[in-house]
């Protein structure tokens, strides 16, 4: 009896001790994840294979002036990538990590933002359907990002803007730098919208390969309030696109602006009629557009009854733009060209010169142009390269061959 006693009471203690062993192992375990989970925030990395909420996390951790590091990977995003001002995320290391957003099936997943991401940098990411929208907010930059596999809503037409990539509404001096935006066969877009911005700039830029990212709608819509500079971006769209007019609504696309720059860009493959055109400029005032390379269509100037905030298109400047356009068709779409159906609005200041457009047409030809106002302040049509020259009668001009 006294034996099996004892044995049962060492088999008791072997079994306590086991269950110690394991709960002890378990512990570490937890300890050890608990341990590097901390870490990553306490160090600001997102590593990879972490959840969106462990991104929030991380990103909760850093105080203005702090660099979240991404590692490269490819994270799920669910919802939104919640920010704070003046933080940077950027890449780690030379390898873009994805935030992969394309779960979201039926549009563009789309995150609002406003003061929070003021002074904040995005530097090496890239994004996979998804879309900021971003208002009232200072000097957020986007550089060497690359934006892709947008999901078209389905249903919508050119008149959808809601699909840009970024939406900056009410910003100052926001930067777009160096990034790639890529739209894909059966979800065409847009890439860039700005609406109400001030002092924005878009530099260095690909909006499409000309084949199977180039499914563009339009690449930059410009509503802005004041001075906005589009530079040096590289505009490539699949022409296979232009047969469905309710996906085509120019390559730049500005109205209702104040002081608009588009310089030493190229714009391929919209097509050379009302819905195409590389740029369309209507209702504003102060643009220049110059030193750009276009390619299948040109320049088209308007000025609209239909924006009564801006019943003018005044101080325009055309120069040296180089303009390659296929057949020569006297209209104001293979070229240069301006049309005006406001009867009580007007144009001032229209400068076009050292323009090269061998096959195409410069046309200001309108039974509505107010020709004193079109020649007023230097205006008129100089050293231009043409192949078809249509102006209405008292248009001042020379030099053109």
């Amino acid at each position: 009896m006294k034996k099996t006693m004892l044995f049962l009471i060492s088999a008791l203690s072997l079994s306590i001790l086991s269950c110690k062993k394991e709960s002890s192992t378990f512990d570490a375990k937890s300890a050890l994840k608990m341990e590097a989970q901390v870490s990553s925030v306490s160090n600001l990395t997102i590593e990879t294979g972490m959840s969106l909420a462990q991104i929030n996390q991380v990103i909760a951790a850093a105080t203005a002036g702090d660099t979240v590091w991404v590692e490269a990977g490819t994270y799920t995003i669910t919802g939104k990538i919640v920010m704070k001002a003046g933080i940077v995320l950027a890449k780690k290391n030379s390898v873009n990590p994805v935030f992969n957003a394309t779960a979201t099936t039926t549009d563009l997943l789309s995150a609002s933002y406003n003061t929070e991401l003021s002074n904040c940098v995005f530097s090496g990411i890239t994004f996979w359907n998804y879309r900021f929208v971003i208002a009232n907010a200072a000097k957020v930059t986007f550089k060497y990002c690359i934006f892709d596999y947008g999901t078209r809503k389905a249903g919508t037409n050119e008149t959808y803007y809601s699909d840009a990539y970024l939406q900056f509404t009410d910003t100052d001096s926001t930067l777009v730098n160096t990034c790639t935006f890529a739209r894909r066969v059966n979800n065409s877009g847009r890439g860039i919208w700005l609406k109400s911005t001030t002092n924005s700039r878009i530099l260095n830029c690909s909006f499409g390969n000309g084949g199977t990212t180039g499914y563009f709608v339009t690449a930059i819509n410009d509503n802005s309030e004041s001075n906005s500079l589009i530079n040096s971006n590289i505009i490539n769209r699949n022409t296979t696109l232009n047969a469905d007019l309710d996906q085509t609504d120019h390559g730049i696309y500005a109205h209702s602006f104040n002081g608009l720059t588009i310089s030493g860009n190229t714009i391929s493959g919209w097509p050379a009629n009302g819905s195409g055109g590389a740029v369309k400029a209507r209702n504003g005032q102060n643009v220049t557009i110059s030193g750009n390379t276009f390619n299948n269509s040109g320049i088209l100037l308007y000025e609209y009854s239909n924006t009564p905030a801006y019943p003018y298109l005044n101080n325009v400047t055309v120069l040296n733009n180089n303009i390659n356009i296929d057949t020569n068709v006297n209209d104001i779409y293979h070229g240069i060209g301006y049309y005006r159906d406001n009867t009580t609005g007007t144009e001032y200041s229209f400068r076009i010169e050292g323009n090269i457009v061998p096959n195409g047409t410069i046309s200001f030809a309108g039974n509505n142009i107010n020709v004193a106002n079109f020649n007023a302040a230097n205006g008129g049509v100089y050293n231009n390269d043409y192949g078809i020259l249509s102006l209405k009668a008292g248009i001042n001009q020379s030099g053109n061959y």
